[in-house]
């Protein structure tokens, strides 16, 4: 949800400093393209993830959706696989290990693979020792700005089995789904009356048939101490078709409670990101009946806010983002969709990211620092479209990731900090007015 995310790892190799510069050179790719128009093409691996979901997607007693994943080849699923369970166990030894550098860290690591086990969304299983299964490692991804879910466990389905084949290998990824960024933030201004919530647990609210399950396996201690087996019941962070399977069944239930819920149906087709939904209405009363609707529409619903105290009056205290919205006080803020909002003005504020201002700095550190900028609806072009001149500018200069800057970019780089202080006083209402 634009959270900086910071990943638990050891020191790097050789091999891992070359994944770590592909990283980089990822969030800088989606640094330059922030602003293109989204252009979505059709394939014949998505047709044959919308048939496959058409076709085995079901729910349960209770509501819940059931999800089949869309392996490349359906009757034998676990085709192509070899045997994952040793690097799997090798990995979480290593990741324990680690973890025991730091108690604070491995509690809370522990206690979330717990919560797994607590509301039933991962089951103790029997060992097996063919290849009709496959093995997750898995390890913490640490997001310092959330304001509830500071550390999320994250399945590596991209880990070689024996033979070099992983499980996201013989799984088609699924379309991309996801509405533009820029455009749900500017559909927000059109409101007088706004709100905002993000859905709980978005892929654990989804459930993967059990014939499938055996494919998300995973390696953890009881509480006796002893590693044992698990199969994670939901779908999970790391498996390559998540998203397209979480995104696509929100689209269902749109369509599942068009007639008994429009508002909220309207809501989850036209106003939601990826699990952040940001909606609003022209009147105190119809804003009420979206939310009211929503409540009722299948997900749970948390991190509520809003620019008025009288559209929130019905919602738990622990279900706001902040007790305070109640009061809609000076102090009450929150960040929509990577921007920062705040309610009592109702206007999006900046804060400069933490740039190094050292008198020698080498490429991957300016670049890197280049890629913090986050301005999706190019509010902030002046200084965004100075920092793509700069980086084009190093690029030419032919230098390797790690050689540092010649002294004449060096001061312009120490020229471009000094503007960043002019951000904390930009203000854009929230209210696109109509004419």
């Amino acid at each position: 949800m634009g959270q900086k995310q910071t990943s638990v790892a050891p020191s790097l190799d050789k091999k891992q400093f070359s994944a770590y510069d592909n990283g980089l050179d990822k969030i800088l790719t989606k640094f330059w393209e922030v602003e293109d128009l989204p252009i979505k093409l059709v394939n014949e691996s998505d047709s044959v993830c919308e048939e496959n979901f058409l076709r085995t997607t079901t729910r349960d007693a209770n509501g819940r959706y059931v999800v089949t994943l869309p392996f490349r080849d359906p009757e034998h699923p676990g085709s192509g696989l070899g045997y994952s369970k040793s690097f799997a166990l090798s990995q979480f030894l290593r990741n324990e290990q680690r973890l025991k550098r730091d108690i604070p860290l491995k509690i809370r690591y522990d206690s979330v693979i717990q919560e797994y086990l607590d509301l039933n969304h991962m089951r103790e299983v029997f060992p097996t020792h063919d290849f009709a299964s496959y093995y997750l490692p898995h390890h913490a991804v640490l997001k310092p700005e959330s304001i509830t879910t500071k550390l999320r466990v994250v399945f590596n389905a991209s880990s070689p089995s024996a033979n070099g084949a992983s499980l996201n290998d013989i799984l088609h990824a699924g379309p991309v789904l996801q509405s533009d960024l820029t455009i749900q933030i500017l559909k927000w201004r059109y409101f007088q009356y706004v709100f905002s919530a993000d859905i709980e647990k978005m892929y654990r609210q989804i459930w993967v048939d059990p014939k499938h399950t055996p494919f998300q396996r995973i390696l953890f201690r009881n509480p006796d101490r002893d590693i044992r087996e698990f199969e994670l019941k939901t779908v999970s962070f790391g498996v390559n078709c998540a998203p397209y399977l979480a995104i696509r069944v929100l689209q269902q239930l749109a369509t599942d409670v068009q007639h008994s819920h429009p508002k909220a149906s309207d809501v989850i087709r036209h106003f939601l990101y990826v699990d952040d939904i940001l909606a609003g209405a022209d009147s105190k009363e119809d804003a009420r009946l979206s939310i009211q609707e929503l409540n009722s529409a299948g997900f749970p619903l948390r991190k509520w806010t809003s620019n008025h105290k009288d559209i929130l009056p019905h919602i738990p205290s622990d279900h706001l983002l902040r007790s305070d919205f109640l009061e809609i006080d000076a102090e009450s803020m929150a960040k929509t969709l990577g921007v920062r909002w705040k309610a009592i003005s109702d206007e999006y504020f900046f804060v400069p990211p933490e740039l190094s201002d050292e008198s020698s700095l080498t490429k991957r550190q300016v670049l890197s620092q280049i890629a913090k900028l986050f301005d999706p609806a190019g509010w902030l072009a002046p200084f965004v479209v100075r920092a793509k001149i700069f980086m084009q500018e190093i690029w030419l200069q032919d230098l390797g990731w790690d050689d540092e800057l010649p002294s004449d970019l060096c001061l312009r780089w120490q020229s471009f900090l000094q503007s960043f202080s002019a951000l904390n006083r930009i203000r854009i209402p929230r209210r696109e007015l109509r004419r």
